[in-house]
């Protein structure tokens, strides 16, 4: 995904994300829930959106009985944010506490084993709103029917996850204050003296935009590490990709290797099961054009293991994340767009030897989709236009992640 804003990199693409509809269990206590919620009070979901669910649903304790844990907001009340344990008894559910939150927005939470107890704690990042504040994060531990705080920090972004691969899980929290400071620690709690301690701290460039968008994840093969896409100036970013080495946080690429004129959201794009970084490509023969006006190619590569980047494939996505496809291999460094194209009129890309057409991007008004569009697809539709997309070979194409269905008069 190519993010074109260089004064919103922080928009996370999956908060646009539809809401699932909730199993008919969830459903049923949905209902018990909401009978039990304060006047005004309504049930919410993180805004850093990893797991859809506004229920989530664990055995805690490890006593072989379910638990459901679930945020709501008071608007009205000093403290706004607020929790609810409920507990199964087999047939039905009952609420066993209610806990105060912190801030004013729930960012971010998980159910996830950080004790390495066999039970389940609660990681839970609360915001004030105010992106130049930092956020909290606080793990809770749910044992004999009470909620304890067993460790708090202050935050930019965490991930989750195993980086040195000894079958526990660490917490990598990331503090960024711009001009001042950027360090990624990874902590894991030690059981033999019963506290959470840091495991490695790296520093990073505190001297950058922002650090818009940290995941984690496989980052090659059989390797576990962190990515962060950091944006630099109006527009222009790179990715950091850190792994673990003998208990140390380590950067294994420069920013150098991995910099690209517009900022793009580093992710599993051909679900392979590693994580890919993208970069972007001016197509042959628009080299002297203006860098607002190029039709940019995104190249998605992989750290090779070792010292440098992997090419994995290439896709053309529409600037507004409208519509995108994926070049066949043998297209790579063979084709280009007609420097004749015109952006949301018609792109047409050539093969860069003969300039036979290999594929066309037409912007159609509505009325003239609907006359003809003989050999193009649907790609996506707005309210003015639809896009339509025809190829000498079968594309793997798509809907990018926003898209505008057309309003349909009632007359």
């Amino acid at each position: 995904m190519l993010v074109l804003s260089g004064c919103d990199l922080t928009k996370d693409p999956r908060s646009l994300m539809s809401i699932p509809r909730l199993p008919e269990d969830k459903e049923n206590l949905k209902s018990l829930i909401m009978a039990q919620l304060p006047e005004g009070a309504s049930i919410i979901r993180p805004t850093n959106i990893k797991d859809t669910s506004a229920i989530r649903i664990a055995d805690l304790n490890n006593d072989g009985v379910s638990e459901a844990v679930v945020f709501y907001r008071t608007p009205d009340q000093a403290v706004r944010i607020h929790g609810m344990i409920w507990e199964s008894d087999g047939t039905t559910w009952k609420k066993k506490l209610v806990f105060d939150g912190e801030g004013l927005e729930l960012d971010s939470f998980d159910l996830v084993d950080i004790m390495h107890d066999g039970k389940v704690e609660l990681v839970v990042g609360y915001s004030s709103g105010d992106t130049e504040v930092q956020k909290g994060l606080i793990v809770y531990s749910y044992e004999d029917d009470q909620l304890q705080k067993v460790f708090e920090k202050s935050y930019t972004n965490y991930v989750i996850n195993d980086l040195n691969g000894d079958g526990k899980f660490e917490i990598s929290i990331l503090t960024f204050k711009p001009n001042q400071i950027a360090e990624l620690t990874s902590i894991q709690y030690n059981e033999h003296v019963n506290k959470f301690e840091p495991l490695s701290t790296l520093q990073l460039e505190p001297n950058v935009t922002g650090y818009y968008n940290v995941i984690t994840g496989m980052v090659a093969e059989n390797v576990q590490g962190i990515v962060l896409d950091v944006g630099v100036g109006a527009h222009s970013a790179y990715t950091d990709v850190v792994i673990m080495k003998n208990n140390t946080l380590t950067k294994v690429l420069s920013s150098e290797e991995t910099y690209k004129p517009y900022a793009t959201i580093s992710s599993d794009e051909n679900k392979d099961g590693i994580i890919e970084i993208a970069m972007l490509e001016t197509p042959y023969g628009w080299e002297d054009i203006a860098l607002s006006s190029i039709p940019w190619f995104i190249t998605y590569h992989r750290w090779d293991g070792e010292h440098g980047l992997k090419f994995v494939f290439e896709q053309y996505r529409d600037l507004q994340d409208r519509f995108y496809f994926n070049f066949p291999a043998e297209w790579h460094h063979k084709v280009t767009i007609s420097i004749d194209s015109k952006l949301e009129e018609y792109l047409n890309f050539i093969n860069i030897e003969t300039g036979e057409t290999m594929a066309e991007i037409r912007f159609f008004s509505l009325s003239a989709w609907e006359r003809n569009h003989e050999g193009f697809k649907l790609l996506a539709r707005t309210e003015e236009k639809v896009i339509g997309l025809r190829s000498t070979v079968d594309l793997n194409a798509g809907k990018g992640k926003v898209e505008i269905t057309p309003v349909v008069s009632m007359k």
